[in-house]
């Protein structure tokens, strides 16, 4: 499998911001899916981690780039982000490709 993606990073809606992706940490995918609360220019993002099935959940819901208001990102945040183990959070943080 060498051309197996090690990292995705997948916007959902940059309305109301918020998506999934996974990334390889010591051979291992780590599946995430993030949050956003906007403040003029920036956003709070909590990213969390989620199970394999959560992120093959999301990517049915969701299939492509929605633009979502703010109810339905809730829905997300509560649903996926909300009571998992926080990865990340803080201020235009989100992971990022190991180069």
């Amino acid at each position: 499998m060498e051309n197996e993606k090690n990292f995705d990073l997948r916007v959902i809606s940059n309305q109301a911001r918020f998506g999934c992706g996974f990334q390889t940490i010591n051979g291992e995918k780590q599946y995430f899916a993030w949050h956003g609360y906007p403040n003029r220019n920036d956003d709070f993002i909590t990213t969390s981690e989620i199970s394999q099935d959560e992120y093959d959940r999301i990517n049915e819901e969701y299939p492509e780039e929605i633009i979502a208001d703010w109810d339905t990102a809730e829905v997300f945040r509560q649903k996926y982000v909300e009571g998992h183990p926080v990865i990340m959070e803080g201020w235009n943080r989100l992971p990022r490709r190991e180069e």
